[in-house]
């Protein structure tokens, strides 16, 4: 009786943590990251349901899984994780989820040749740690994803397929906007200043943006010192630049450091957001913001810093 005690308190509690988490009791799809739940939500529509691990407003760098993570996990037909790299908690995907679940390393969706690869329609993407920020690699990870939505599923392969290629769409025809404005508009110079860790170098490789990291050796919200404050406030100002991007979900503590010194100095400096897709602030998910949303909130920004 004693067990049988012991074992409904465990069941019980378990279940009040699935519901603190909001997610469903046993979701078909598991992600680590937005982009991935967001690319496998497109394809899955109403047939499946996708959940995201990552709680909302939460860096996938310090993420670390929960033991109602793992059971979801454990539950799902398909775990997609963002790499080896980042999901350091991960200790053996080999290890991870049920006995049926297919665990998916999203990275080897781009594939590389030394510094560069080249997929089947062209695309070719530089290796980075970040790769999920070069729109043509999201959409190499479409069809990756699209294959294995139809390997748990094949009863619903047509209504995937048209899922995917209409997000697949969306996605270029945003890329070849952005791909049209740079070509159109020969700036002299393709330079953005940024203030935080820059996860974003594939997506400036790809339409030749430079984006300039302005210190990496801290995070965004650590207090400068006097000479720090200094040093890079003089740096923007001689830069030129009225723009200082600023990471999401981060609190931009030294990027409003150096705005208050150069504002003190009657020299004007906005801060904006470029967004890297890892997550979304709650504000985000209850808009029900997507990768593409993103995508086309970072070309506005950019567009205002570049002056056109």
């Amino acid at each position: 009786m004693k067990k049988v005690f012991i074992s409904l308190t465990s069941f019980i509690i378990l279940i009040f943590l699935v519901s603190c988490t909001g997610l469903n009791v046993q979701p078909d799809i598991v992600t680590t990251m937005f982009t991935h739940y967001d690319l496998a939500s497109h394809i899955a529509g109403d047939k499946l349901t996708v959940n995201l691990l990552v709680p909302l407003g939460q860096d996938i760098h310090s993420f670390e899984a929960t033991s109602v993570d793992m059971v979801h996990i454990e539950n799902a037909r398909l775990f997609l994780y963002t790499s080896n790299e980042i999901d350091t908690w991960i200790s053996n995907p080999d290890d991870i989820g049920g006995k049926d679940t297919i665990v998916v390393n999203m990275s080897e969706a781009v594939k590389h040749d030394d510094e560069v690869s080249i997929i089947s329609d062209e695309h070719t993407h530089s290796e980075d740690i970040h790769y999920w920020v070069d729109p043509l690699a999201a959409l190499d990870m479409l069809d990756y994803i699209l294959d294995f939505i139809i390997q748990i599923d094949p009863y619903n392969e047509t209504y995937y397929i048209a899922n995917k290629d209409a997000y697949y769409d969306e996605i270029m025809t945003t890329h070849l906007s952005i791909l049209s404005y740079f070509d159109e508009f020969n700036h002299q110079n393709k330079t953005i200043y940024f203030a935080g860790h820059n996860a974003m170098s594939p997506f400036g490789n790809r339409y030749g943006l430079t984006i300039e990291s302005l210190f990496s050796e801290f995070k965004p919200d650590d207090v400068l010192t006097s000479n720090e404050r200094i040093t890079f406030s003089n740096e923007v100002q001689s830069s030129g630049t009225h723009y200082l991007f600023i990471e999401a979900l981060e609190q931009p503590v030294a990027a409003l450091a150096i705005q208050e010194t150069l504002t003190n100095q009657g020299y004007n400096l906005s801060l904006l957001e470029l967004h890297s897709y890892h997550n979304l602030s709650q504000e985000d998910w209850d808009n029900h913001v997507t990768y593409v949303d993103l995508m086309n909130r970072n070309f506005e920004h950019i567009k205002t810093a570049l002056g056109e």
